[in-house]
Parts: structure tokens; sequence; C-alpha cells
């Protein structure tokens, strides 16, 4: 018989997992991009994109920069969304659907849809609003808030909770040093899943991203709080 304590565990591994699974995918997301033609582009940090603005902007490269707005107004609105309609739902398990869907809805359909029937600043304007609205949704992991749209932070505190747990050995830490392992390693690790499906097919790799994305649908925290 599960008691209290322990349903309020399973629930907050739930919630980490699906953080978790966030940064896996995006790491997934942007792997693709960079190898997709009609985006180029990493999709999730947001700093090459507004260095690119200004590049594509001092250059005349107008269908560039236009690309680069739609990405930058994406993960903005995305953001916004998040904050606005995150507590929307009575419902956890209702409000749960709706984020995780709202998230990975234009990941999915961009490989199938996206890419073949709407313009590339629509697709990336589409791709930056779930971005942004992971970064609003899901970035519990146990008692930290991560940054699961990129890694740059997260390798940052990754060295500093190193240095804490093994250099200056103070136990507490160590937990803390894991989680941001397993962040950055989650990053990489979807990077390097979607090179391996590549190699074996786009159709492949395509496939893979819906499975992917599909599972966290079946963590659902429905105790969280």
């Amino acid at each position: 018989m599960l008691t209290a304590n322990s349903t309020d565990k399973r629930a907050t591994f739930k919630v980490a997992f699906l953080t978790a699974a966030s940064i896996f995918i995006m790491g997934y997301l942007n792997g693709l991009a960079l190898n997709t033609d009609r985006l180029d582009m990493m999709i999730t940090p947001q700093t090459g994109n507004v260095i690119w603005m200004g590049l594509n902007t001092a250059a005349g490269n107008w269908v560039g920069l236009i690309q680069n707005l739609g990405l930058f107004f994406g993960f903005m609105g995305g953001a916004v969304l998040a904050l606005f309609t995150q507590n929307s739902f009575k419902s956890k398990t209702v409000q749960f659907f709706y984020n995780w869907t709202v998230f990975i809805l234009p990941i999915a359909l961009y490989p199938f849809v996206l890419q073949y029937n709407v313009p590339p600043a629509v697709s990336l304007l589409l791709l930056g609003l779930s971005a942004g609205a992971a970064l609003g949704f899901f970035r519990k992991m146990y008692h930290m808030e991560i940054n699961n749209a990129m890694a740059t932070g997260n390798v940052r505190f990754l060295g500093l909770h190193f240095a804490g747990a093994f250099i200056k050995r103070n136990k507490k830490e160590v937990f803390t040093f894991w989680i941001f392992f397993i962040c950055v390693f989650a990053f990489a690790g979807g990077a390097f899943l979607y090179a391996i499906f590549a190699n074996m097919g786009d159709h492949i790799a395509n496939i893979a991203l819906v499975v992917f994305c599909v599972i966290p649908y079946f963590f659902n925290p429905k105790s969280a709080t």
C-alpha cells in the first residue's frame, strides 16, 4: 500500500522526469534543425538567433531576418503563453495534457507536415513557440528550477556543484551535481540519438521523434503539487 509520502515522491519524480524529457526532446530537435536545410539553425538558444538578426540586417538578407524574427517572436510568445495558461485547468491531469501537447505538437508535426506545407519562417515561429512554452511549463527538478532550453547555464552549474560536492566535499551538493549532470547529458543525448537515427534514414529519425514525444504522456504527475 502506498503511503502519502511515497505518492508525493513518485509525483515529484514524474515532474523531474518530464523536465528531463523536455530537455532530451529539445536536444533532439536542435540536432534535427541544424541538419535540415530549411531550418539550418538551433531552435532553443536565442543568443545565436539574435546575433544572426543583426548580421542578416547588415547584409540585407531579409529572408534570413524574417526567419530570425519568426523564431524570436515564437519563443517569446511561447513563454508568455506558458505564463498565462500554466494554471488554467482545475484538473491537474487536464493541465498536464494541455502543457505537454502545446510543447510537443509543433515538434511532432514538423517532420511530417510543417516542413512541406509552410514557409521556414512559420515553422521556426511554431517551433520557437514550442521551446518557449516548454521553458515555462517544464523546468522543475526536485528542489530546483532548470533552464531546459539550452545547456549553457546547466554546464556552469554542473561545474560549480562538482566543485562543491567533490572538491569541498559538501555531501549536500552531490545530489544537485547529479541533477545537472542528467540535464547536460539529456540535452547532448537527444542530439546524439538524432544523429544515430538520422544515419538510418530520415523516416526513422522522424518516427523516433514522435515516439519520444508520446512516451511522457504516460508519466502524468497526477499528485504533483
